[in-house]
């Protein structure tokens, strides 16, 4: 109960505060009032097939199905949290218990200026350096030597590929996850450190239980990270080649849904359903990102709660 002082000042700071729920509310409301359309024309077919066919002539030959697109942004993100957890685990550990302080700190502020680096340098960086790079030295001879595996069956041309995007993503999230479970690794008490120690735990095993008191904040990085990656846009529509193909090579074109909004959406206006088309491709990464946010934020509250 707030004295009758302080109800004033914050029925003062309300009416801004709502102004939040009230932006949330409205972009919820025209993501599905713009896609409903295209939802009851095709049904879940919208989401199932893989076809995209544009008509100005008439509404009835038009088709959409956001199948390919579905798969890229689930591939491309499992991929990139793939890489971006390890490295984020071992970039927070080796500067909270092996750097010497001025290595700390450059490596904090080398982490604190990728995350503020407009996303458009990651992907033209990827075009230029990433991508041949990981056409020759990785995917042509994974493909040359294993190409039995199902992931490395296609041969790699342009490099613009699955892997591209998801090796572009895992760059662009490790400073937001390396940032979550750093707040989290300093919140362990000294008291276990020295628990441990005492053990006489060398460092892989001081290291695995040190991540062990932070598994919620770890799971909740990853969940987070999960939902970020896939909504990543330019960095991605520049190095994953833009194609719709569902396949299971990892080398292969593909497209992520902010990618065939990026690239569809300025036309959009010409062709029936075309529109409310990508508006439910938002949908989607709505509903991802609702989940893995709300996932993501129980967990970083347990994690809260176990050491204050």
């Amino acid at each position: 109960m707030l004295p009758k002082y302080d109800k004033g000042f914050f029925l003062s700071l309300l009416p801004f505060a709502s102004i939040v729920f009230v932006i949330f509310t409205a972009l919820a409301y025209v993501v599905v009032s713009v896609s409903y359309p295209s939802i009851s024309r095709f049904g879940i077919g919208l989401f199932t097939q893989n076809l995209w066919r544009p008509s100005e002539v008439s509404a009835e030959l038009a088709s959409y199905g956001l199948l390919a697109p579905l798969y890229g942004t689930l591939v491309t993100s499992l991929i990139a949290s793939a890489i971006a957890l390890p490295l984020s685990l071992s970039t927070v550990y080796l500067i909270e218990e092996l750097a010497h302080l001025r290595v700390r700190e450059l490596f904090s502020t080398l982490i604190d200026l990728m995350a503020g680096l407009p996303t458009i340098l990651y992907g033209l960086w990827g075009v230029e350096v990433m991508i041949p790079f990981l056409r020759d030295e990785i995917m042509i001879p994974l493909h040359s030597h294993l190409p039995w595996i199902p992931l490395f069956s296609c041969e790699p041309l342009s490099g613009a590929s699955l892997l591209s995007a998801g090796v572009i993503l895992a760059i662009m999230v490790i400073p937001f996850m390396h940032s979550l479970i750093q707040d989290a690794y300093r919140s362990i008490p000294a008291i276990y450190r020295e628990a441990i120690l005492s053990l006489g735990a060398n460092r892989y095993e001081y290291f695995r239980m040190m991540i062990s008191l932070i598994r919620p904040a770890v799971i909740a990085s990853l969940l987070l990270g999960l939902g970020r990656a896939s909504s990543e846009t330019v960095a991605v529509t520049l190095v994953i080649g833009n194609s719709f193909n569902v396949s299971p090579c990892l080398f292969s074109p593909g497209y992520t849904i902010p990618s065939l909004i990026a690239n569809q959406f300025s036309e959009s206006n010409f062709y029936p359903y075309m529109q409310s088309a990508l508006y439910a491709g938002g949908l989607v990464l709505l509903i991802i990102g609702i989940i893995f946010s709300v996932l993501g934020l129980l967990m970083m509250r347990k994690a809260r709660e176990m050491y204050g």
